[in-house]
C-alpha cells in the first residue's frame, strides 16, 4: 500500500521499495516506512524531511533488530 504523501516525498526524489514497503532517498540517507507515514501528520514528516544527518535515519513504528538494518543498508548502499 503506498502513501497520500507520495506526492511530498516524489518531489524529493524518494523512491519507493516494493519489498521493504519503504520510500528511500540514497542521497539524503533517509527512509520512510509506508507504516511511518501513515501514522504521522504532514507537518512531522516535513520536520523530518527538513532534519539533517550524515548517517542513514530509518523513520519506522519500530524497532528492527540489528540485523535487518544491516541486511538493508547493505541493499541501499550497493
Amino acid at each position: 500500500m503506498r502513501t497520500q504523501k507520495e506526492p511530498v516525498l516524489k518531489a524529493r526524489a524518494y523512491v519507493y521499495n516494493f519489498d521493504r514497503m519503504v520510500y528511500v532517498n540514497r542521497a539524503e540517507k533517509k527512509a520512510f516506512s509506508v507504516d511511518w507515514l501513515e501514522d504521522h501528520s504532514d507537518d512531522e514528516l516535513q520536520q523530518a524531511l527538513d532534519e539533517r544527518n550524515s548517517d542513514w535515519r530509518l523513520y519506522l513504528n519500530s524497532e528492527p533488530s540489528q540485523a535487518v538494518i544491516d541486511t538493508f543498508l547493505a541493499e541501499v548502499n550497493g
